[in-house]
């Protein structure tokens, strides 16, 4: 068969593929071959075929298309050793598939690849937060990145972990933060250096950085937010920049931001055009915050923030 495959035309091959793709003894070498032809005839092998091992099917994502790569990822049972090049050589439709396929293993490495790669692309927020066997510590990682709906389910499985479930969480998180620590620019090392001597001498507090702001004073101010709510820069950066006020109401709620301070920050740093006119919707969505909740979430962040110092030392 798989010499006569050799003469035949697409059209014949695709319905050989969709025949055997599901055939318990379907012939090894005609599988291994419709698997590295055109997607067309290789998609329904790939996605089913028993025949193929482990082999053939890490040549496939080495060497093949992304759709190809795709339809290796929607394989039930996906080993850690496939889905590690999946992640390696696989873009984002691809790793998006990987990561709603619950039978897939998945290493921690590609874990982590994987929190990196959402955290710059909207479209695989659902998939990671929704990931059953994402490691606390990472998920936490993609809260103030993605959406209120999926915060709440970040927030739902942090209230469901025991104290050292959430202990054991954090140690990860802060190796994580030590290892990717880098250099701090001169600029935010000076700015860091105003922060905190306004902190040793008692004066950080809201009120500064509202001064700050409006002074132009942009990375003392962002280090000076960072300071107040016990935060990476670069947590509170992001947040800033896609001008997220749930986030920024729930930091500062969790630091214990009076609620006057927090809408004229939220007005300055988020309001836009018609800034005055939201004021009394901010402060209304000050006070939906769960204290506790928020404070329970904000301990992952605070890793990041000590990796900050350590950059800073």
């Amino acid at each position: 068969m798989q010499l006569v495959a050799a003469e035949m035309q697409d059209e014949v091959l695709a319905e050989l593929s969709e025949r055997f793709a599901n055939a318990d003894d379907a012939p090894t070498g005609l599988m291994r071959d419709l698997a590295n032809h055109s997607y067309e005839i290789a998609g329904p092998v790939l996605r089913n075929s028993k025949a193929l091992d482990e082999q053939t099917l890490l040549h496939v994502v080495n060497y093949q298309s992304q759709s190809h790569i795709k339809a290796v990822a929607q394989r039930e049972g996906v080993s850690e050793k496939i889905s590690d090049a999946i992640v390696r050589f696989g873009d984002d439709n691809a790793l998006d598939t990987l990561i709603r396929n619950d039978t897939a293993t998945i290493s921690r490495t590609s874990m982590e690849a994987a929190v990196d790669r959402a955290r710059k692309n909207e479209r695989l927020h659902e998939g990671v937060v929704k990931r059953h066997d994402l490691p606390l510590d990472l998920l936490n990682e993609m809260y103030f990145v993605v959406e209120t709906r999926l915060r709440d389910q970040i927030m739902e499985r942090n209230a469901r972990v025991d104290q050292a479930t959430l202990d054991a969480a954090l140690s990860k998180a802060r190796e994580r933060m030590r290892i990717s620590a880098a250099d701090m620019s001169a600029e935010a090392k000076n700015a860091m250096a105003f922060i905190t001597s306004k902190k040793n001498s008692g004066e950080l507090n809201a009120r500064l950085l509202v001064s700050l702001y409006r002074e132009a004073k942009q990375t003392h101010f962002l280090y000076g937010l960072a300071e107040v709510t016990n935060l990476d820069h670069q947590t509170v950066a992001d947040l800033l920049e896609r001008k997220d006020i749930d986030g920024l109401a729930m930091i500062c709620r969790a630091s214990n931001i009076e609620r006057p301070l927090f809408v004229t920050l939220a007005v300055l740093t988020c309001g836009g055009d018609e800034a005055m006119a939201k004021a009394e919707e901010f402060g209304r969505m000050y006070n939906a915050v769960p204290v506790e909740a928020a404070q329970r979430a904000l301990r992952f962040f605070k890793v990041r923030k000590g990796a900050d110092g350590a950059r800073a030392a």
